[in-house]
């Protein structure tokens, strides 16, 4: 059985903001975009006999969006024909504190 190594961290207190007061919640709505797609999204059904809260956790919370753990701007999800598409979003920052998304074009 391995061990977790130990280590201790050490503050550097230049990089430390004296006047920082903490964060605060934003209360507007968060950005929605959609994208015409040549397929739509396969979807998870459940049959009539998989409504216990085992399945309703399995697959009512399910993600169709799958992140892409080398670049962080690219997501996949598997379309009705079966196809693993790639799309790329890109947030710019327009504006402090408020960002607009781009989609590019969807590929296999």
């Amino acid at each position: 059985m391995e061990v977790a190594a130990n280590c201790s961290l050490r503050v550097k207190r230049p990089l430390l903001d004296p006047r920082f007061e903490g964060y605060k919640l934003s209360l507007e709505p968060l950005p929605c975009y959609q994208l015409e797609l040549d397929a739509a999204v396969a979807e998870v059904k459940l049959r009539d006999d998989q409504y216990t809260l085992e399945h309703m956790h399995a697959f009512g919370m399910y993600n169709y969006l799958h992140c892409d753990a080398w670049y962080q701007d690219s997501v996949y999800y598997i379309d009705t024909l079966g196809r693993i598409m790639n799309l790329t979003v890109m947030l710019i920052l327009k504006y402090l504190n408020h960002s607009v998304g781009y989609c590019t074009h969807l590929s296999d």
